[in-house]
């Protein structure tokens, strides 16, 4: 308890891009206690934060240690140990479409010189 507790405080101790932007933006209005201020909550929320979620999870990790015994579920059993594979799987993919939505069209019309013109001047009519 007192490690997770040390963690969240630990989180909420870390500087955040944001927080550093609202500190020297607060410093450049000439309003740096105030900045200081909105700063040090960040940081508590941040801690109060991480430490719910750590005890949620460790209620949670216990809870469902519980349901796992029970013999309902033998699929989950046996796709456990894919689950790094499958993860690392649909990021690939997730990955793979993203290139592809990014890549520029494909324009439909043939190029200038490819047409059904350009045939008929070939073959001399």
């Amino acid at each position: 308890m007192r490690g997770l507790i040390g963690l969240g405080v630990a989180g909420g101790l870390v500087p955040s891009p944001s927080a550093l932007v609202v500190l020297l933006g607060a410093i450049g209005l000439g309003r740096t206690l105030f900045g200081a201020s909105l700063v040090l909550v960040y940081g508590l929320g941040m801690a109060a934060t991480l430490t719910a979620v750590g005890l949620l999870l460790v209620r949670l990790g216990e809870r469902a240690q519980r349901i796992a015994e029970r013999p309902a579920f033998p699929l989950l059993r046996r796709l456990a140990p894919y689950t790094a594979l499958l993860t690392a799987t649909l990021v690939l993919v997730v990955g793979l479409g993203l290139i592809i939505r990014s890549l520029p069209p494909v324009p439909l019309t043939p190029a200038r010189g490819c047409g059904r013109g350009s045939v008929a001047r070939w073959r001399g009519r």
